[in-house]
């Protein structure tokens, strides 16, 4: 059985919309990567500050305008997104992100309105994954290694130390970031391949480190997603089925969350539970997804969708009768290898 691109995007938007409340990894690393520091700040003490770049985001009250570009290519042809959002955290856990308007490509007012409210929509997964961060640090660590360039840079009238931060192995990408010296929040993110080609830029153009949140409207999340118990027999009781994780030696990706989604059935049918799996590297997110029987099963088959904007990947199918997709900003063969170490 093939499944067209509907059911990735059914469960795109359901989990990228809420992004749910499974707990978050805590970092608790010690140093095991090539970590390499310039000449400029020998000393850095690289743990402390990746882990202090990892709870930034959400301990750090900040209020604040970005710049956001994707690149992307669809048959070869150059596909480009710019817009402006406004984004909030109160330091406590609760956040904002609001799309502000598009600058590229040319949209009009009505079209410019619909992707206004899936930005609102997407909220959560734009806070949680959408941007580069420190996900994990000790994954971050065994995955990555992190240059410190020499430079100081301005970002949004503030003083940053610029990074570069290369994987080290398998799926290869590299991540400009300036990082800012006070706070430790990333205020700006060049995305590229290894090769240089340029995928896309984060950069606040304004910051406010003691902001009056009257006006903000905190993210609400919208879809119905529970943290999935870690003991197998609640979990079994939640999803009426045995959940799947990839098992193995390899500790290139763990687990920062796993949830229980309840999303429509792309084909009109009862709603379909599925079990969801965040897992990172440090700093890519994998998720995966699957749900109980296949209504109709037939011989293992898995396709790859091509990805509908950015440089995410998704693969899904039937394996031995149940349906599993894997979505994430990593090679095809790295979710196909997350895939059938599952089974």
């Amino acid at each position: 059985m093939k499944f067209a691109l509907p059911i990735a995007l059914t469960l795109g938007l359901a989990f990228t919309a809420g992004c749910g409340s499974g707990a978050q990894a805590q970092p608790d690393a010690s140093p095991r990567a090539l970590i390499v520091t310039g000449e400029a700040t020998p000393s850095v003490n690289w743990l402390q500050l990746l882990r202090r770049m990892n709870r930034a985001p959400l301990t750090v009250p900040h209020l604040g305008s970005r710049r956001v570009e994707q690149y992307w290519t669809v048959d070869g042809q150059p596909k480009q997104l710019a817009y402006r959002e406004e984004v909030a955290s109160d330091g406590t856990g609760r956040f904002s992100v609001q799309a502000l308007g598009v600058t590229n490509p040319p949209m009009s007012m009505g079209e410019e309105s619909v992707f206004v409210a899936l930005q609102s929509a997407r909220a959560g997964f734009v806070q949680r994954y959408r941007d580069f961060a420190v996900r994990d640090v000790d994954a971050f660590v065994r995955n990555y290694s992190i240059v410190d360039t020499g430079a100081l840079v301005t970002v949004a009238g503030r003083s940053c130390n610029e990074f570069l931060v290369q994987r080290t192995t398998g799926h290869s990408v590299r991540y400009w970031i300036a990082v800012d010296r006070e706070t430790a929040l990333v205020l700006r993110t060049r995305h590229e391949t290894a090769a240089g080609v340029l995928l896309g830029v984060v950069e606040f153009e304004t910051l406010n480190l003691a902001p009056n949140f009257a006006t903000v409207a905190w993210h609400q999340p919208v879809t119905h997603e529970v943290p999935l118990s870690s003991d197998p027999s609640q979990a079994l009781a939640q999803l009426g089925f045995e959940p799947r994780l990839p098992h193995g030696d390899s500790a290139e990706f763990v687990l920062q969350s796993a949830t229980v989604v309840t999303a429509p059935d792309p084909s009109g049918g009862a709603p379909r539970v599925w079990a969801k799996h965040a897992l990172t590297d440090g700093a890519e997110i994998v998720f995966l997804l699957h749900g109980g029987a296949d209504p109709a099963p037939g011989p293992d088959d898995v396709v790859v969708v091509a990805p509908p904007v950015g440089p995410w990947n998704t693969a899904e199918g039937s394996l031995h009768g149940e349906l599993f997709t894997a979505m994430g900003r990593v090679s095809v063969d790295t979710l196909l290898d997350l895939l059938a170490s599952t089974l």
